[in-house]
């Protein structure tokens, strides 16, 4: 999972030691330069300071993040200073809740636990819970592979890469998705980062641009024509017309109706 790091050097190097691979992070030193990796990064959730451009912490910035980008889940790291009570308490009433305080309460298994904590929150880690069952008649490194392909829909692209990903060669990839009643997988990478589009589109800081870029389109064109494919409709329709939930049932009833069926004769 990739993590926007908005905080000081010395901080951002505890984080990296506390979680080892389990989350890779991206810096940025301003605001602004946080607002750009996150439009242009498969960003899931976010770690900053309240104080990243000065000694005194500021609300204005973050409590823009809420407003644009309110599906990314953020941990405030700060130092403890007599400032920071009514920045957190403001914050809080913005849904900001997981704090965490340099030098008091930031040791690695505190770090890794909040983090993973909130990990659970991300689009991806939804997504994953959705298509749960589904995977069900999955081996584990195919399983594996498909969830990676949820968290990462900007880097496997290809149903190589995805049997690459699952060690496995294509021939057999393609016989376990037919035994699992599952689409073939071209179509079911095509599908799930368009439900992972949908998710971030919710968000209004996000352009279509941006969300084609986010999932490593060269082109919005094709993105918007992927789009239209899976749900019928344009990517401003469903930003405004489909709710999650409704996103999420028409992909199980048109692309897994198979999978969900063997589920019931199973059940």
């Amino acid at each position: 999972m990739l993590v926007l790091a908005a905080v000081p050097d010395i901080m951002a190097k505890r984080l990296a030691q506390a979680v080892g691979r389990r989350f890779t992070f991206e810096r940025a030193s301003t605001w602004d330069a946080a607002v750009q990796v996150i439009l242009r990064q498969p960003i899931e959730m976010a770690v900053l300071d309240p104080a990243l451009e000065g000694p005194e912490p500021r609300t204005q910035e973050i409590e823009r993040f809420r407003v644009l980008f309110p599906s990314l889940p953020i941990v405030l790291y700060t130092h403890l200073a007599p400032s920071v009570a009514p920045t957190l308490l403001r914050l809080g009433r913005v849904g900001v809740r997981e704090v965490l305080l340099a030098r008091h309460d930031d040791h690695p298994q505190r770090l890794s636990d909040v983090l993973v904590a909130e990990g659970a929150r991300a689009v991806s880690a939804q997504l994953i819970d959705a298509f749960d069952d589904l995977l069900a008649q999955c081996p584990g490194d195919l399983r594996w592979a498909i969830e990676t392909m949820i968290r990462e829909p900007g880097e496997v692209q290809s149903v190589q890469q995805l049997a690459d990903r699952a060690r496995m060669d294509r021939r057999t990839c393609l016989r376990w998705f037919a035994r699992a009643h599952l689409p073939p997988p071209s179509v079911m990478l095509t599908v799930l980062r368009m439900v992972y589009a949908h998710r971030l589109l919710q968000d209004p800081g996000y352009t279509v641009e941006d969300v084609a870029a986010k999932l490593g389109y060269s082109q919005s064109r094709s993105f918007a024509q992927n789009v239209k494919d899976v749900f019928g409709r344009t990517p401003s329709d469903i930003r405004v017309g489909l709710s999650p939930e409704d996103a999420l049932q028409l992909v199980r009833e048109k692309y897994f109706r198979a999978a969900v069926r063997s589920l019931a004769r199973v059940g």
